[in-house]
């Protein structure tokens, strides 16, 4: 049996087919309309007629950005693809394609494949971090994904750590993921800029990156040695906070910004050291995910096939 895993991203759309051994045997991609719902529609029903063609597909699992209700399994805002908004995704899909749909938080989809066959297999507690342009989360709690009474929870990226802080695209202020995503480590480099002396940095081309602040890094630019220090401090907060809330067995970081790897990583295990319960956090380990960039992909196919 096949399924058929989509991660909607705010740029791309990746789709993979996935058997019953979680193995991905084929995958593609095509680019993201954000502001247009029937042309939005258009290009993932393409893309799973495409699949179709070559496959006996059994379900389709789709990872959103956003909010997806339990209850009405409608997604009821995506900040970044505003043509979903209050958008039943799992029904509009099923009807042109004439299979079952399932819809689920991107983020929650990445927790769950490391949860089944990733860098979690065997455990029943832990959290799933995806460091992109913002930062998303996933719980997997007493062996199952959890989503909230609503199907909201898990939000953890918008949790507020400081309430004057940088402003965040969910419209409040100081949420974790002003400063720990590549949108905060761009706006942490350019606040150093401008009151730093000599930096690899300013002879960058625009725009700035993340991933162009970590290649100054590992050039030994001080400047952008101490934005991922920083950066590595509010992760390792975030997961001494989630530590102590939660207890859980590990937490799986993924997402474009861990190109960067122990660089990050390093960082923030020396502040979750510091700030977590010492006997949750030595029963609690912080890993790289296993399975990304697929994570996504691979979770919202597990989805379709379990539910």
């Amino acid at each position: 049996m096949y399924y058929l895993g989509l991660d909607v991203g705010g740029t791309t759309i990746k789709a993979g087919l996935v058997d019953e051994n979680n193995r991905v045997l084929d995958s593609r991609s095509t680019p993201t309309i954000i502001d247009d719902l029937k042309g939005f529609i258009s290009k993932l029903t393409d893309l799973i007629r495409d699949f179709q063609k070559s496959a006996a597909i059994d379900a389709v699992g789709i990872g959103v950005p956003g909010l997806r209700s339990s209850r009405t399994r409608a997604i009821q805002t995506s900040p970044n693809i505003p043509c979903l908004n209050n958008v039943n995704l799992e029904q509009t899909v099923a009807d042109v394609v004439h299979l079952k749909v399932v819809t689920e938080n991107d983020a929650n989809a990445g927790a769950y494949a490391e949860f089944r066959c990733g860098a979690g297999i065997g455990l029943k507690n832990l959290v799933y971090l995806t460091l992109g342009t913002g930062l998303g989360s996933g719980l997997i709690l007493n062996g199952s994904l959890y989503t909230g009474a609503s199907g909201y929870g898990g939000e953890f990226g918008h949790t507020i750590v400081d309430p004057e802080g940088r402003p965040c695209s969910c419209g409040k202020r100081g949420c974790i993921e002003t400063v720990v995503s590549a949108t905060g480590i761009v706006v942490t480099a350019t606040a150093k800029l401008k009151t730093a002396g000599d930096s690899l940095l300013r002879q960058v081309a625009p725009p700035l990156t993340a991933a162009k602040i970590y290649d100054a890094a590992i050039r030994g630019d001080q400047l952008a040695s101490q934005v991922f220090a920083e950066t590595g401090r509010w992760l390792g907060i975030a997961c001494a906070n989630l530590i102590n809330l939660l207890n859980v067995e590990m937490i799986i970081v993924g997402g474009g910004v861990m190109a960067s790897g122990e660089l990050l990583l390093g960082h923030a295990g020396d502040f979750a050291r510091q700030y977590a319960f010492p006997p949750s956090f030595e029963d609690c380990r912080i890993v790289q995910s296993k399975l990304w960039p697929d994570s996504g992909m691979i979770g919202a196919a597990l989805l379709a096939r379990d539910r």
